[in-house]
């Protein structure tokens, strides 16, 4: 896309009056991206930062990540576990000076964990609808386990029992993953963990980093820890929103 079609899209988000924002999370967050887009252009702060756990392929079913490309100078710390999706994303994101992919999952202590995923030749081959690219999980999600949505339950599960996979992949917690890549400031978090996104977004410390715009995952969460993301984000002094399965928070 060329630079000036980007521009024209920046302002279009812009031009969205504050009345019509406030009515939508999504909206406020395209916003912000489009704030972040138009300060990088004229050469105004630090360069824009992202921490994304949970990455995928930084494309597919999310509507933040590729805010990227159109930040001039942004970086981000994309954390992706699943091989396949590693690959895509590097595709993806090929400047590997801005954009550093963590092979790992986020967990509350440093080693390896099992995953369950799904076969990516089967993947590569459109057996299997592409929303499972983004489905793989730590946790015993519903996806996985059969209550609901695809489950033994659902009448299609028989469909695609076989091309569930357990792998193991390294893991790490938050803060070390923040550390060691010298991570001072971040001003969008997000996190899609199919089920894990308590676990990893409880590991922020917000007071310290205070991003400007958090986006979480909820959808394969239990209502106590739905709850646990909420209150955190309120008890911080963020204006929270919800849209389809995501939880938006601004500072």
């Amino acid at each position: 896309m060329s630079a000036i079609s980007e521009l024209l899209r920046t302002l279009t988000a812009l031009a969205v009056p504050d009345a019509v924002l406030r009515r939508g999370a999504a909206l406020r967050g395209t916003a912000f991206f489009a704030r972040a887009a138009l300060r990088a252009r004229l050469g105004r702060g630090r360069p824009f930062q992202m921490v994304n756990v949970g990455a995928c392929d930084g494309m597919l079913f999310d509507d933040a990540t590729p805010w990227l490309h159109r930040i001039p100078g942004s970086r981000a710390v994309l954390v992706e576990p699943i091989p396949y999706n590693q690959e895509r994303l590097r595709a993806n994101y090929p400047d590997a000076g801005r954009f550093v992919i963590e092979k790992l999952a986020v967990t509350r202590q440093p080693g390896s964990i099992t995953v369950k995923t799904f076969d990516p030749a089967a993947l590569e081959r459109g057996q299997l609808p592409p929303e499972f690219i983004g489905c793989s999980s730590i946790t015993d999600t519903n996806l996985m386990s059969g209550v609901n949505v695809w489950g033994e339950a659902d009448g299609n599960f028989e469909t695609f029992r076989d091309f569930i996979r357990t792998i193991e992949v390294p893991s790490d917690t938050l803060q070390s993953i923040l550390d060691r890549n010298g991570i001072e400031h971040i001003d969008a978090f997000l996190v899609d963990c199919e089920g894990a996104d308590w676990e990893v977004f409880s590991q922020l410390d917000i007071e310290r980093y205070r991003p400007g715009l958090i986006k979480i995952e909820i959808g394969a969460l239990p209502a106590t820890e739905i709850g646990q993301v909420v209150v955190k984000l309120k008890t911080a002094g963020y204006d929270v929103g919800l849209y389809a399965e995501d939880v938006w928070a601004f500072a």
